[in-house]
């Protein structure tokens, strides 16, 4: 069944399944959660952020939430994904925690040799 996408979105087969890619990034994919048979359908949709994962009962369900996915968050995939990522970029981006630039404890003198 033909599930309508935005513009530069494209279903691509990836492993043991459909996957969701945009402008050739792959954003979204899903596969079987096991070998079983009947078994559900894992999705995991990553733009550029830790994985989520949804289990659904087919492959067919799995590529029209793919597409909702895509038309109903569009911009924000499209913002998160633009820009070209290099090594860790990604984590300077997170706005964690700034190391102070020492041990947060204070080490154990036991041993240590005094001069």
């Amino acid at each position: 069944m033909d599930h309508p996408l935005p513009p530069g979105f494209t279903f691509e087969p990836f492993i043991d399944g459909p996957s969701l890619c945009l402008d050739g990034e792959r954003i979204a994919f899903a596969c079987p959660a096991n070998l079983d048979p009947g078994a559900p359908w894992r999705l995991c949709l990553s733009p550029r952020r830790t994985p989520r994962y949804e289990f659904l009962a087919s492959e067919e369900a799995c590529r029209r939430y793919m597409a909702g996915w895509a038309r109903q968050w569009e911009a924000e995939i499209r913002e998160r994904c633009q820009g070209h990522l290099t090594g860790w970029e990604h984590l300077a981006r997170s706005g964690g925690p700034v190391p102070e630039g020492r041990h947060p404890r204070p080490r154990s003198r036991r041993g240590a040799k005094i001069l």
